[in-house]
């Protein structure tokens, strides 16, 4: 069987027309700012994929879509992929980015919720840009959403089957009611999940355009910001704690939302992954707050334990939004850091990572290996919220894993090539890999990645979506027997 090209770019026009009507907002804004330029490279992109859009879906909708599980694996990456190249038209038409490749790396950043940025002066890009690209973050979380929910599992690439045995995962080729009520569902708290922060950050004093870019990078978990110096920008201890709430919300499994309808509390208590999430938490800035109160003189102890709650907050939840010079803090502490940027949230949550859920059966794997050693006659399944987690998924978070080390050095050896210290290589793949975004060092705080040559851009792009959409999906791409006929 043949792959079912038509049935992908007639989901691909559908999204083009969806992402044009979507730049309209961002086109307002640019009127209102007086940023003319801008708003007529807005208006260039949205004609484009309105045309080009329009006529994929007429030429192409009679053609039933993909039924097959390696269909399945195209549409997901070629979605992705699609609305990258589309989504960096108006940088590109508005001047603001004159190479392709790196109007292709913001978008790519956007739409996988990195929060990386090739513009070296963040402030003096139009308003209605960065508002676009405040949206591909957005659309993006809510993408990965959808497809965390629906695809993912069939395919296999998701923890949610790990996290929640009763999910409603479904086949490829339908879409049950009860599954599309969730997306009703679920889009319907992430749009009111924005509306409230953005009413809350408000009332703690931003503006009403800042207010948007932050909540559109706070419940996306993208990060993006409008001020080269991000959430620096701001001292308000309120608008902090806005923050934090909504990235933890964010961070979490969303279909726990649904299964608290259902449920109660038990939904969350319950749950194993949503335990270690907290724990995961509160142990990170436990530990950062003990070493920067005993080893950082001059600073409040409050505030250092503000910027420790923040910060652990931030990356675990793979948001990336930066309330100190963490460059500065001790080794230890960036050690942390690093970690919970492995780590990542929760499965179906718009954080990314290696998720929760995958750390614990990797623990409870190496532990059941060391109970193997002593007692090798006993067999003892891996289990998970007091179920037995299959053998297949069990090797499928190994293989993952595996798959994480061989990405990391593959990604920090063509870092090297710029010639940049070894631990900024290694750190910078770790942020685009997990889709953070500032790293440590050269792409630290307000990272420098407009400073890379094209082909470490390109490359970095590709990470970034492949890090977005769990590895496996974009690089089956890559090898020989995808793209043979059964």
């Amino acid at each position: 069987m043949r792959l079912t090209f038509g049935a992908l770019f007639k989901v691909i026009g559908i999204i083009t027309v969806v992402l044009s009507i979507a730049m309209v907002p961002p086109v307002l804004v640019c009127v209102y700012y007086g940023e003319h330029h801008a708003a007529a490279g807005l208006f260039h992109a949205i004609w484009v994929g309105i045309i080009a859009g329009m006529a994929l879906f007429l030429l192409l909708h009679h053609i039933r879509k993909a039924a097959t599980v390696r269909d399945g694996y195209l549409l997901l990456a070629g979605l992705w992929i699609a609305a990258s190249v589309f989504g960096a038209f108006p940088y590109y038409f508005a001047d603001v980015l004159t190479n392709p490749i790196d109007a292709f790396f913001e978008s790519a950043s956007g739409f996988s919720t990195t929060g990386a940025t090739v513009f070296d002066d963040v402030e003096a890009v139009p308003k209605g840009i960065l508002l676009w690209r405040s949206m591909t973050s957005w659309i993006g979380g809510f993408g990965i959403l959808a497809f965390a929910i629906a695809l993912m599992p069939s395919l296999g690439v998701n923890g949610t089957s790990v996290a929640e045995p009763d999910n409603p995962s479904v086949k490829i080729d339908s879409i049950t009611p009860k599954v599309q009520r969730i997306f009703v569902g679920i889009f319907a708290g992430y749009l009111l999940m924005t509306f409230i922060e953005v009413l809350l950050l408000c009332i703690g004093g931003m503006g009403l355009y800042d207010s948007v870019i932050h909540a559109l990078g706070t419940v996306s978990t993208g990060g993006f910001s409008n001020y080269n110096d991000g959430i620096m920008h701001y001292n308000g201890i309120f608008i902090r704690v806005v923050i934090v709430f909504f990235m933890i919300v964010a961070g979490t499994n969303f279909t726990m939302f649904y299964s608290f309808s259902r449920r109660g509390l038990k939904a969350f208590t319950e749950d194993t992954e949503f335990i270690a999430y907290w724990a995961t938490m509160i142990l990170a800035f436990a530990l950062i707050f003990a070493v920067l109160y005993f080893t950082v003189t001059g600073w409040s102890h409050t505030g250092e334990a503000a910027n420790a709650a923040f910060m652990a907050v931030s990356m675990v939840t793979t948001t990336g939004f930066v309330s100190d010079n963490y460059d500065l803090w001790p080794a230890f502490t960036q050690m942390i850091l690093i970690m919970l940027m492995v780590i990542g949230g929760c499965s179906s949550s718009t954080s990314s990572g290696n998720k929760v859920v995958r750390i614990v059966v990797l623990g409870k794997l190496v532990l059941h290996g060391l109970q193997t050693r002593l007692h090798p006659n006993v067999i003892k399944p891996v289990k998970l919220n007091r179920k037995d987690v299959p053998a297949d998924t069990v090797s499928a978070v190994s293989n993952h894993m595996f798959l994480f080390v061989i990405v990391l050095f593959v990604g920090a050896f063509v870092m090297a090539l710029e010639n940049i210290d070894m631990m900024d290589c290694f750190t910078a793949t770790v942020s685009l890999m997990n889709n953070v975004g500032p790293g440590f060092g050269r792409i630290g705080i307000g990272g420098e990645f407009y400073s890379f040559n094209i082909f470490t851009k390109a490359v970095m792009s590709f990470i970034m979506i492949a890090g977005r959409l769990e590895f496996y999906t974009i690089l089956l791409l890559f090898t020989p027997g995808f793209w043979r006929a059964n």
